[in-house]
C-alpha cells in the first residue's frame, strides 16, 4: 500500500512538472548551456547519415520546446522529415491525426495533411503506419535512434518491425565497474570452480552431502560487494547472478545499444553488426579440449542410424538385402518414384542471420542503415 501511494504520489508530480507550460520546459529552454550538453561530433554524423539515406526527427516535445536555433545553422536542415508532439509509445499503435505545424506561430494548422510529406517542414501527431507509407519505407528499412526502453525501443521493434538502437548512458559506468573491479568477477569465479571440484568425484551413490555453506557465505559476500561498487541502486543490467527486467527487454528488443549512439561515428554505413553467438549451457560448460563425448548411436546400439548411402529392403524372413539385389518388378516407372531418401544440399539454401529480406532484394540493400544488428557496446569510443 505504501509503495502504491508513494507510485502515485510521484507520478502526479512529475506530470506537473513535465506538462505543457510546466516549470521543467521552460526552465530548460531558459538555460540550455546548463542542462543540454553540447557534443561538437554530433552534426558530423547527422551530415553523414542524411548522406547515405533519409533521416527524421520523432519527439513527442511540441514544437515550443524543440524549435530552439543552434549557433551555426538551424536544427531544421540536419533531417528531411521533422514530427514533433508524437505522443509515443501511442504513435506506433492508432496514432492521432496527422497536422502540420505553422513555423511562423508554432501553432498547427486547420484541417488534416493530405498527401506526400515535404521536406523542411514540420508535422504533429501522426501514426506510425501513415508516417511509413509517406515516407515509402519499410519496418527493416528504417533504423530508430531512442532512449527509452518502453516508448522508443519496444513499441517501434515489437509492433512496426523497426530496426532499434537503444541509448543506455549508464552504460559507461557499468563497464568501468566491470574493468575495475575485474578482481571481484576473479574470485567470484575461483569460489564456484571450488564447489564444482567438491562434487566431481561424487555420484548418485554418495550418502553424505558436502558441506559447501562457507563457499556459499563466501559467494554471497562477493556478490554484495559487486552489487555496492555499482552504487546504492545497483546494477542496472544484473541483480546478483540474474539479468534485471531492464536488461532482459533491452537483449530482446534493442537491435543495438551503447552508451551513445556517436559511436555509429566508427563504422561504415554498410557494416553489418552481428550479435555474439549466445551457448547453451551444454555448449558453455563443456570444452572443445575435453575429450570426445559418445555418440547417440553408441548411447543407442539397437537404434543406430545407417549412414546415407545404405538403402537396404527387409525380406519376408526379416533379413537385409541391399537395394540392388532386389529385383521386384517396380509397379511403376522409376522416373516417377518419390526419392526414398532426402539429397543432401549442393549449395548454400538459407542464411540463419539474414532471413528477414524481402524476396527478390539483396541482403544488403544499401537504402538500410544496419542489415543485421545484435549488440553495439561502447564500441571504439
Amino acid at each position: 500500500m505504501i509503495l502504491r501511494l508513494l507510485t502515485r504520489d510521484c507520478s502526479v508530480n512529475f506530470s506537473c512538472v513535465v506538462v505543457p507550460g510546466g516549470d521543467l520546459k521552460k526552465i530548460t529552454v531558459d538555460e540550455l548551456e546548463r542542462y543540454v550538453q553540447k557534443e561538437s561530433r554530433l552534426p558530423v554524423l547527422l551530415d553523414r547519415m542524411k548522406q547515405h539515406g533519409k533521416t527524421f526527427l520523432l519527439t513527442n516535445s511540441d514544437f515550443y520546446y524543440t524549435d530552439r536555433d543552434g549557433m551555426i545553422r538551424n536544427w531544421t536542415s540536419y533531417f528531411d522529415y521533422i514530427v514533433v508532439d508524437a505522443k509515443k509509445p501511442l504513435f506506433f499503435m492508432e496514432g492521432t491525426i496527422l497536422r502540420q505545424i505553422d513555423k511562423k506561430t508554432g501553432v498547427q494548422r486547420i484541417g488534416t495533411h493530405m498527401g506526400p510529406l515535404r521536406v523542411n517542414e514540420i508535422y504533429s501527431g501522426g501514426s506510425c503506419d501513415v508516417f511509413s507509407q509517406l515516407i515509402g519505407a519499410k519496418g527493416k528499412d528504417v533504423m530508430y535512434i531512442g532512449d527509452h526502453i518502453f516508448g522508443d525501443i519496444l513499441k517501434s521493434k515489437k509492433i512496426r518491425g523497426w530496426r532499434t538502437f537503444l541509448v543506455v548512458p549508464e552504460l559507461a559506468s557499468e563497464l568501468h565497474v566491470w574493468t575495475s573491479k575485474k578482481c571481484l568477477y576473479n574470485k567470484l569465479e575461483t569460489l564456484e570452480v571450488a564447489i564444482s571440484d567438491i562434487y566431481r568425484n561424487l555420484d548418485s551413490s554418495a550418502r553424505e552431502k558436502p558441506d559447501i555453506s562457507g563457499l556459499q557465505a563466501a559467494i554471497r559476500e562477493v556478490t554484495h560487494d559487486m552489487d555496492m561498487s555499482y552504487g546504492m541502486l545497483g546494477s542496472l543490467f544484473r541483480t546478483g547472478s540474474r539479468q534485471t527486467f531492464f536488461a532482459s527487454q533491452l537483449i530482446r528488443y534493442a537491435d543495438l545499444y551503447a552508451a551513445t549512439f556517436l559511436n555509429l561515428l566508427h563504422y561504415p554505413f554498410s557494416y553489418l553488426f552481428m550479435a555474439a553467438p549466445m551457448l547453451m549451457p551444454h555448449e558453455s560448460t563443456v570444452d572443445h579440449d575435453e575429450p570426445e563425448h559418445p555418440s547417440w548411436s553408441e548411447f543407442n546400439p539397437g537404434l543406430a542410424s545407417r549412414s546415407r548411402d545404405e538403402c537396404d529392403v527387409r525380406t519376408d524372413n526379416g533379413s537385409c538385402l541391399p537395394l540392388e539385389n532386389h529385383h521386384d518388378p517396380p509397379l511403376h516407372d522409376d522416373r516417377h518414384l518419390p526419392k526414398l531418401r532426402a539429397e543432401t544440399p549442393l549449395t548454400v539454401t538459407h542464411h540463419h542471420d539474414v532471413d528477414d529480406s524481402d524476396e527478390g532484394e539483396s541482403s544488403n540493400s544499401s537504402t538500410s542503415l544496419m542489415d543485421r544488428s545484435d549488440s553495439l557496446v561502447n564500441a571504439r569510443a
